[in-house]
């Protein structure tokens, strides 16, 4: 049995007795392909290997790897990353959706890809201390135009996150009540953990700037070089576990908004 039926069968037998398990998330946001050929394309695609079963050996215990395959003009580095609230199977399933999306940027020799649950990037050069680019990019939803209730929970949940994220290993969740109402703004966000404090709270910065232009829509997604930031009128985060299995501190800030009662 491999890695990934190995998990599936755990987990399948593990929430019939716990209902409290949760999603990998493992839908595909958005592909970004680079636009360099490779020196030589066999040499490249047997280093992309390479740092796919390296990272493969890393995530089952830590939800995060890098890597490097080969050496030389095609020399492969990878980073993949689940998010905070993903437990380990979860992470597992997420990144066997993320390593069999990014082979579509081939020929190319660099690629990401961001998944509701995981990120996923390969390249040839070492990338992993970097937070911005001109790939950054805010992806909207529109199923739903918003109330003005909802948009200041929305805005004060990205707030909290945020700001919390950088001394919480680059991790938080936030719900916001919208008032008056039975609805909540859920915000989930996330650095990668190559990143320091300093640099995850750039990104972020820069990732809520371009996430509250979404508004008044119902979801909005942040894609930046070093870190992903969501929110959502619809609940998509996991259940705290009860083994604490998640990343870091279950940093869950639950507010109200009094001056609208």
């Amino acid at each position: 049995m491999d890695l990934v039926s190995n998990f599936t069968s755990h987990r399948s037998q593990s929430k019939n007795k716990d209902a409290s398990l949760g999603e990998p998330r493992a839908q595909v946001v958005q592909i970004m392909c680079g636009n360099q050929l490779p020196h030589n394309a066999t040499i490249c695609i047997q280093n992309f290997v390479e740092t796919m079963e390296n990272l493969s050996a890393q995530v089952p215990t830590s939800g995060f790897g890098t890597a490097v395959g080969g050496s030389g003009l095609d020399t492969d580095h990878g980073l993949v990353q689940c998010y905070g609230d993903l437990s380990l199977p979860e992470c597992v399933l997420c990144f066997a959706q993320a390593r069999n999306v990014i082979p579509r940027c081939y020929p190319y020799n660099s690629g990401k890809v961001y998944l509701d649950g995981c990120f996923l990037r390969t390249g040839n050069y070492n990338f992993f201390q970097e937070y911005t680019g001109q790939s950054d990019t805010a992806v909207c939803g529109n199923r739903t135009q918003k109330s003005f209730a909802f948009q200041v929970s929305a805005r004060q949940a990205v707030v909290q996150a945020v700001s919390a994220a950088p001394n919480n290993k680059g991790y938080a969740r936030s719900q916001v009540p919208v008032s008056r109402t039975n609805e909540s703004a859920y915000v989930l966000a996330d650095c990668w953990r190559t990143l320091s404090a300093s640099s995850c709270r750039a990104c972020l910065q820069n990732a809520s700037a371009s996430i509250l232009g979404c508004l008044p829509w119902s979801e909005g997604r942040a894609l930046n070089t070093g870190c992903f930031l969501r929110y959502s009128d619809t609940n998509f985060l996991n259940p705290i576990p009860k083994n604490g299995s998640s990343r870091g501190k279950n940093y869950f800030i639950l507010l109200s908004i009094a001056f609208l009662q």
